[in-house]
């Protein structure tokens, strides 16, 4: 039997490496090589807090004890019976949430908010990237162009895709203001993504200076604001006609 080294997370400041068994590809699978395994915000909140639960579901933890990782990238080393969109061989990328492929969104192409049973989430209640190969489904990959490396891929996998459904299901176009709140990576890329859209104007507020810095050194923020600005509410319904031009279709 082939093995791998595998990394969970217990909680209590601690990574556990593990050897585990290399997973065989099933129908409509794939056996992916990893070559970048991304460290999500979220994952770091685990490797101190063991088996975090929400307040609607206490008793249902978000990392179900799965080898973690959610932001996966890598080649596509073995394949199972049924795959036909994809070969051995291929650098892809994994989106992070694999959805039932049934539901109202997921037929959308929106997995992140999939309703369906079968929703699950790669590194927390499936086995994930922080290993040497990974078992994921071909419908949940995407194929990394050469220009991108598997760094690249690996960020692309959670801090692009949920700032993508956010922009396209805001339905964000060039007569929209588009205000972002937190300017970490998702929140920067959910600027990037509505500049290409062609918001009319895009409003970054952060705690931090420096990454009010970094937006406006990219070129993806018109208007830039701490959190702590004095009037900071009235400065920004000026901004947008009293708020609704930025937050009508957000509650559409």
């Amino acid at each position: 039997m082939k093995t791998m080294l595998a990394a969970y997370l217990p909680g209590n400041s601690t990574v556990d490496l593990r050897e585990v068994a290399v997973p065989t590809p099933g129908i409509n699978q794939v056996l992916i090589k990893m070559k970048s395994s991304g460290i999500c915000g979220s994952d770091v909140h685990y490797i101190y807090h063991q088996h975090r639960a929400t307040a609607a579901a206490p008793d249902k933890p978000l990392y179900q004890g799965f080898i973690n990782g959610h932001e996966p990238c890598g080649q596509i080393v073995a394949m199972g019976q049924g795959c036909r969109h994809f070969k051995e061989g291929d650098r892809v990328l994994v989106y992070h949430i694999s959805g039932c492929g049934f539901c109202p969104n997921c037929r959308r192409g929106f997995p992140i908010s999939c309703t369906g049973e079968g929703k699950a989430a790669y590194g927390w209640q499936r086995d994930g990237g922080h290993a040497e190969y990974l078992l994921a489904e071909e419908k949940d990959l995407i194929l990394l162009p050469d220009a991108l490396s598997y760094e690249d891929g690996a960020f692309i996998s959670c801090g692009v895709g949920t700032a993508y459904e956010g922009i396209l299901r805001g339905e964000v176009s060039g007569s929209d203001n588009v205000l972002v709140v937190g300017l970490g990576p998702v929140g920067m890329m959910a600027m990037m993504l509505a500049k290409g859209r062609g918001a009319k104007r895009i409003i970054g507020v952060d705690m931090l200076p420096e990454r009010l810095a970094m937006a406006k050194q990219l070129g993806v923020m018109d208007h830039g604001y701490l959190a702590t600005t004095e009037g900071l509410p009235q400065i920004i319904a000026e901004l947008t006609h009293g708020w609704r031009g930025c937050c009508a279709r957000l509650f559409r």
